[in-house]
């Protein structure tokens, strides 16, 4: 089942925080002079607190980031022929640039971590995504002039055709097969990898996980940690969504995309 643009932006406002949140806060206040209004207002509270503490945010990155980072042994010895990047999103409108699209720091860091690869390796870089909304620059385009103006990694091949995790795989995959690649190091953040894995698999690629960027520090984050981790932060927040835009997501490939 595919959506569009319009739909996909829809279904996360309410479904991802912090739009669920003030969904039900605002039906809250609205039912307010009923049990049911003050239950969801409770509920609505205890939500945002607990979506933004990261004692209990780091349990939750625990249980999606599931795919260990490779070790420097796996890194070298796993035959892969070429680095493939998934992409993340971009920054639109920057008057900086003239109003010109940029790489999110999302997709920049993605770039950050395959040059690091690149260099320990020497395997070439291969950059999936397409346009965000079907108007502005492909993702695949911005980190095409990224890595030539910044490094001297200059991409292998573009996949600049896809609108998700899903048609990232689907696409590389043609895209590997024109270059005779089987086998890929697969870059991306640790809370996507495991949608971004299992989507590569499905699509018939030869994926070794490269994931980086985690979440869940277990030598940062413990049980026994600091006070301040039950204090709430905005940057927690943001990692929340995150973190369950990649679970439904997974759920949600798993159960339509078979």
């Amino acid at each position: 089942m595919e959506l569009d643009v319009a739909a996909r932006a829809l279904i996360k406002l309410i479904v991802l925080p912090p739009g669920s949140i003030l969904l039900v806060l605002g039906l809250g206040f609205l039912l307010h002079r009923r049990r049911v209004g003050r239950i969801m207002l409770v509920t609505g509270i205890a939500t945002f607190y607990a979506l933004s503490t990261p004692a209990i945010v780091m349990p939750m990155a625990a249980w999606i980031e599931t795919v260990p980072a490779p070790d420097q042994h796996q890194i070298e010895q796993n035959h892969a022929q070429a680095i493939l990047v998934f992409m993340a999103g971009l920054r639109q409108g920057n008057p900086e640039l003239k109003g010109a699209d940029a790489l999110s720091a999302l997709s920049m860091q993605r770039l950050d971590h395959a040059v690091g690869l690149h260099q320990q390796t020497g395997l070439p870089i291969i950059v999936s995504g397409g346009s965000v909304d079907g108007e502005s620059t492909p993702l695949a385009q911005l980190g095409a002039d990224w890595l030539r103006s910044r490094t001297d990694t200059p991409p292998l091949a573009l996949e600049g055709g896809s609108h998700d995790t899903w048609e990232n795989a689907r696409l590389s995959k043609r895209l590997l097969v024109r270059h005779d690649i089987d086998r890929v190091l697969l870059v991306t953040h640790a809370f996507h990898m495991p949608r971004a894995l299992w989507s590569a698999q499905a699509a018939g690629i030869g994926a070794i996980a490269a994931p980086f960027g985690f979440i869940h520090l277990p030598e940062r984050y413990r049980p026994d940690g600091r006070a301040s981790d039950w204090l709430p932060r905005a940057s927690t927040l943001e990692d929340s969504y995150l973190l369950l835009h990649e679970a439904l997501g997974l759920a949600w490939y798993r159960a339509t995309r078979q």
